[in-house]
């Protein structure tokens, strides 16, 4: 089968939107595909590198589509490139048939040549592994915690959709919590990588007297999971008895947040009742390939956790990344 691997052009999007869908209608029996537009809100990144989306073309049809998203990362306290891989699809008429591989070994090739020091997935445990991916290698929960009641300070806090003027400081802040974390995915410097994609997730700033004391992603569920808190000014029991009252009408509450027990402790003063467990859960489809052989924090880091002798990171994936969730 003479099969053409290339970039994607504006013109093919229309195509590789409809490839998308039929591949993955029946993965999930959800009536609500996210794939499709998810390939549209990552080419939204400021990062979005068209060589890195790639076709395969059969007699002048599309029928394999991969996109790598180029993102900035930290690595054991160190800034490092790195690169998601999602979606990958093939047409069902045309799997098994080697396309799937093709796609993913010239992305490879592509993001390695651009100095990308590896690849990250969350993906099947029988298949990435042929192309080197190594399981179980980051985590996408952290802790959970439990709010008593009373102690918050919680008078004046407003709550508004993060704005475009917001991201400086949230940026910052985020350099602050993470600048030194085993793993993390540092969403970008521009408002569209900072406010939600999905309605059952919500991106906000709360304020006091007009001032922005925080920066919180998290569900509209209970208990509520927080995937970000970024503070500017105030504590975190504030925020998250806030959100607890205001959300949920309790005084007092469980929280899961996507961060390591020591990092959340650090949010909280000495005196705040609050009860912090450890909720790191990991799995093999969360999966890490190192591109760059010489990059040794990257190496050194995956060896350590294959061996046990490092927790897997806590991933808290970006906004866009929450039409999948």
């Amino acid at each position: 089968m003479d099969i053409t691997v290339r970039s994607e052009q504006p013109a093919d999007y229309s195509a590789i939107a409809g490839l998308t869908y039929n591949a993955f209608v029946n993965w999930d029996p959800a009536a609500f595909k996210a794939e499709p537009l998810l390939v549209d809100v990552l080419r939204h990144n400021a990062g979005f590198d068209p060589e890195l989306s790639l076709v395969a073309e059969h007699e002048g049809r599309i029928v394999g589509h991969v996109l790598l998203s180029p993102f900035e990362f930290v690595v054991l306290g160190t800034p490092q490139l790195g690169t998601f891989l999602a979606p990958l699809c093939v047409d069902p008429a045309y799997q098994r048939s080697g396309i799937g591989g093709m796609l993913i070994e010239r992305g490879h090739d592509i993001a390695r040549k651009k100095g990308y020091g590896f690849s990250m997935l969350c993906g099947h445990p029988e298949y990435y592994p042929r192309f080197g991916y190594r399981p179980r290698m980051f985590s996408l929960s952290g802790c959970r915690l439990t709010l008593g009641t009373g102690g918050d300070r919680t008078h004046g806090l407003e709550e508004r959709p993060v704005l475009g003027h917001d991201t400086p400081w949230i940026a910052a802040a985020w350099r602050r919590v993470h600048g030194q974390d085993d793993l993390a995915m540092f969403p970008g410097a521009t408002i569209g990588q900072w406010f939600s994609h999905a309605v059952c997730w919500r991106s906000s700033v709360l304020e006091r007297e007009g001032r922005p004391v925080a920066y919180v992603r998290y569900g509209s569920a209970y208990p509520i999971v927080v995937r970000e808190l970024l503070l500017r000014e105030g504590g975190a029991r504030d925020v998250l008895a806030y959100l607890l009252r205001e959300r949920h009408s309790r005084d007092g509450g469980d929280c899961k947040l996507s961060m390591g027990e020591a990092a959340v402790l650090g949010l909280f003063a000495p005196t705040d009742a609050v009860t912090i467990t450890a909720d790191r859960a990991t799995s093999d489809a969360l999966m890490i390939k190192v591109l760059d052989e010489g990059n040794r924090v990257v190496s050194r880091y995956c060896d350590e956790v294959a061996a046990g002798r490092r927790e897997p990171g806590i991933i808290a994936f970006p906004p866009a990344l929450d039409l999948d969730a």
